[in-house]
């Protein structure tokens, strides 16, 4: 029968050493479980979602802006008074909702109702 001997210090120097020059280290070493493996799979598959969801946001968000931008620029075009060579085609047409600028317009209008009156019958005129 074998004789069995303890683990002295000398063995535990060995088994350290022959540990330190093997490829594998056994403190690098993690067994996954089952339920470790299927969770990263799980994971793994939700952040690919993820990505996909924010893409498919990002990329809807850059063609509404490229729609809004276009919509400027045609807005802008239809804007242009080229009897005046600016862009102020789209002034006086949209109502007054400022009191201030109301008061503002009454008090012009108001200063010289002479002119004014004449002008408007003038305009009623060539409508008939």
């Amino acid at each position: 029968m074998p004789a069995v001997y303890g683990v002295d210090l000398i063995a535990k120097r060995d088994r350290k050493i022959k540990m330190d020059r093997s490829i594998v280290k056994f403190w690098n070493v993690h067994y996954q479980t089952l339920e470790e493996v299927e969770e990263a799979e799980r994971l793994k598959k939700q952040k690919q979602e993820e990505e996909a969801r924010k893409n498919a946001e990002r990329l809807a968000n850059e063609e509404q802006e490229s729609e809004t931008q276009e919509h400027k620029k045609k807005q802008t075009d239809e804007a242009y008074n080229s009897k005046t060579g600016s862009y102020s085609g789209h002034y006086g047409k949209k109502p007054v909702h400022d009191e201030d600028q109301k008061q503002q317009i009454h008090a012009i209008l108001n200063e010289k109702p002479e002119p004014f009156e004449y002008a408007m019958a003038t305009l009623q005129a060539q409508e008939e």
